[in-house]
């Protein structure tokens, strides 16, 4: 039992070390998938500032690749929503969609799905306030 409870004391340190140490700078030769990667560990050890960042960097520099624009645009949503920041996760997600009315079959379907999903788990007071 002591055991147990000091392993898990030793993950907590570790997660909260490595939630202290914010992504400031993304080498310009990391691929989009590195970069996404990154945002993905960032967002796993609660480094949401840093995740955002990634994602954003995946957008702004590969954004007019339209897989990588709508992946990069629903991984902002989900840490929004992890966040429960549901304003911004409501409005990451609808601008999501919006990107499958606009570029149609050309972006991947699954994160359109994904994205649906995403705003069922907003509470209906966030999604009325940012519809009106």
């Amino acid at each position: 039992m002591k055991k147990t409870a000091t392993i898990i004391s030793i993950l907590g340190i570790m997660i909260f070390i490595s939630s202290c140490n914010t992504i400031k700078y993304i080498p310009e030769d990391k691929t989009p998938a590195q970069i996404i990667q990154m945002g993905q560990n960032a967002s796993t050890a609660t480094a949401y500032k840093s995740a955002i960042y990634c994602y954003e960097t995946v957008i702004e520099r590969f954004g007019s690749n339209p897989a990588i624009l709508t992946e990069a645009q629903y991984e902002i949503g989900y840490v929004y929503l992890k966040q429960k920041k549901y304003d911004k996760a409501y409005t990451a997600f609808t601008d999501l969609l919006q990107l499958y009315d606009t570029m149609g079959s050309s972006v991947p379907p699954a994160y359109k799905k994904l994205a649906e999903i995403g705003i069922e788990k907003i509470p209906a007071r966030y999604k009325k306030a940012q519809a009106e």
